[in-house]
């Protein structure tokens, strides 16, 4: 899947396809920012047809609300209501009465001044008796004075909501006297059925709706359709634009599955917000139309360019694939010649000079290639040669050193074991020998060292892995190490010499870490054998550790060979990775 994906990436039909995609798109440029901007254009006006709407019928309410609050100071102070208040208990009869029909009749006028009033109320708290616009007068105080009882923190102005009803208190006297009730109190509802039939008349959209919503308290009078899923969602809305001190504005809000255009404006006389919401479709439906229109127009002449496009395309895809595939042949490392086209066009003079690309490749690879293993073998054989005399010259002194003191157990032990270790190096000319016959070498080796240091010196030597044993590795790679271990390490350290040498198999390598106690490893001595390593010049003649890694480089890769750094116990720590070839054996 990813090589199709990376071939389509690469392929001239989608660059054909973008071609003419690039000769249309501004002609769908244009199309798409002259819908957006008659969107644009739609919905401005009917944000501000909204918001004029909303304001217009906040300032109806507003005028209605400062009419009904003036009616009410103008009669709050009325003869009648004051004497029937005062000294209604020593009225006559007829004056009684007289005084009743006309307090009633008072409060019919101002229910009749505004279409907003549902009754008008007299709570006569000396007499205990409540005069209405709707009922006579009644013998005890009406229930709706538990709506308008008076209240200290509350403003007379303030719209009271009690029992999904509304009302407007006044009382007598205004201010009250203190720890007193008033002598009595008018009281104004209003009508909440042309409350809602005014926010009918606002919301005129279908499926459309209009609210008044006090934020505080939460009381709400809705109008138009009932929409269980809108209202609620308004009701949370408004209350937080109100704790952040938002009082108007036009907004889209996105409400269940569906886009309003919700307008808003906080009415002070009313406590609250007057809002309409509109769903966008109603508005925008002749331009979705439009819209989904333009797009299917836009699928069409899309399909139509690829269509063209693929055939331009088939013109010259099968010879190009075939000059694609054999290029990547070529990166496989197969470089064969291909068959030219019929037609002596432009691919024919293609095809002609890649198959001579090939034939100049297949010489120069071959030539290249023998170059390079000659250089290798020529080059491993050298750095192997490099370390026969250099351990010569330290078996020949500890032979002599031990003639001179007249030991002639330990000649005849280190002979037995140099002539181990030159059957070792002489035994055949293979440049590769098994890990086991590699580490007994090695233990060999420390064995004629030990020889040499007698106590001086310990060495712990891990056991070989059993899977490990018949892994193929570069001849004498393990011995320099421990050579240098004890020439520059603790060849000066009198007592309490260490050298550990630990293997372990990880993945496909194989670790060997040689580590020793050496009190004479500088910091600028590290450095620069790091140094060495890491430049890795071809240039310049390898000994010791350079020359081990140089040729396990040569042999495994760049990511092979030797690090080095300082040990847990102060001295040199050699760390050695080679590559695992369980599967093969020598």
């Amino acid at each position: 899947m990813d090589g199709r994906r990376k071939t389509f990436q690469y392929s001239i039909f989608p660059k054909l396809i973008v071609a003419f995609l690039l000769v249309v798109a501004p002609l769908y440029f244009l199309g798409i920012v002259t819908n957006k901007q008659a969107e644009s254009s739609v919905s401005k006006e009917l944000s501000d047809s909204l918001a004029s709407r909303v304001d217009f019928y906040s300032n109806t309410l507003k005028n209605e609300k400062s009419h009904i609050l003036t009616l009410q100071r103008q009669y709050i102070n009325d003869r009648d209501l004051r004497q029937l208040s005062f000294i209604g208990g020593i009225l006559s009869s007829f004056e009684w009465a007289d005084t009743v029909l006309n307090i009633q009749n008072k409060l019919q006028l101002i229910k009749s001044s505004s279409v907003y009033i549902e009754n008008v109320s007299a709570h006569i708290l000396t007499l205990g008796r409540t005069v209405s616009s709707n009922k006579p007068l009644s013998d005890r105080i009406s229930d709706d004075y538990e709506a308008v009882r008076p209240v200290k923190e509350r403003d007379s102005s303030h719209l009271i909501y009690w029992q999904h009803r509304l009302f407007l208190s006044l009382a007598f006297p205004d201010p009250p006297l203190p720890d007193k009730e008033p002598a009595y109190l008018l009281s104004i509802e209003l009508s909440e059925d042309k409350l809602k039939h005014v926010l009918d008349q606002i919301s005129n959209y279908s499926q459309s709706g209009a609210m008044m919503l006090e934020p505080k308290e939460g009381w709400s009078i809705t109008g138009g359709e009932e929409n269980e899923e809108v209202l609620p969602y308004l009701k949370s809305l408004f209350q937080r634009k109100y704790t952040q001190g938002i009082l108007s504005g036009v907004e889209s809000q996105t409400i269940g599955s569906r886009f309003y255009l919700v307008a808003y404006q906080f009415v002070p006389e009313f406590d609250s917000y007057l809002s309409i919401y509109v769903p966008e479709h109603q508005v925008f439906g002749i331009l979705d139309k439009n819209r989904k229109l333009f797009w299917i127009l836009s699928g069409i002449s899309a399909l139509i360019i690829v269509v063209y496009s693929y055939w331009t395309f088939r013109l010259i895809h099968r010879p190009l694939n075939v000059l694609v595939r054999s290029f990547r042949k070529i990166e496989e490392g197969q470089l064969d010649t291909i068959t030219p086209p019929r037609g002596h066009d432009e691919f024919f003079y293609l095809f002609n000079h890649f198959n001579a690309m090939v034939r100049k490749l297949n010489i120069l690879i071959h030539q290249v290639y023998e170059e390079k293993i000659r250089s290798q073998s020529s080059e491993l054989k050298q750095l192997q040669s490099q370390i026969n005399p250099h351990f010569l010259y330290n078996t020949y002194f500890i032979l002599y050193r031990l003639a001179k003191v007249q030991d002639h157990d330990g000649v005849m032990q280190f002979s037995k074991y140099l002539g181990q270790y030159f059957q070792y190096i002489t035994r055949n000319a293979s440049d590769e020998v098994s890990l086991r016959d590699e580490v007994a070498h090695s233990r060999t080796y420390v064995e004629i060292q030990n020889i040499r240091f007698s106590n001086r010196i310990n060495i712990d030597f891990d056991e070989l892995p059993t899977d490990l044993e018949l892994v193929p590795v570069p001849r004498l790679i393990l011995q320099p190490i421990l050579e240098n271990a004890y020439k520059y390490g603790l060849e000066g350290k009198l007592e309490g010499g260490k050298i550990s040498v630990h293997i372990e198999s990880e993945h496909t390598c194989i670790r060997i870490l040689v580590e020793d106690n050496g009190d004479e490893l500088s910091q600028e001595t590290l450095e620069h054998l790091q140094l060495q390593l890491a430049e890795n010049r071809h240039d310049r003649e390898f000994t010791g550790l350079l020359n081990v890694h140089r040729r396990l480089q040569l042999m495994y890769g760049e990511t092979f060979g030797i690090q080095v750094a300082r040990g847990k116990e102060g001295g040199l720590q050699v760390h050695m990775t080679l590559k695992s070839n369980r599967e093969g054996g020598i």
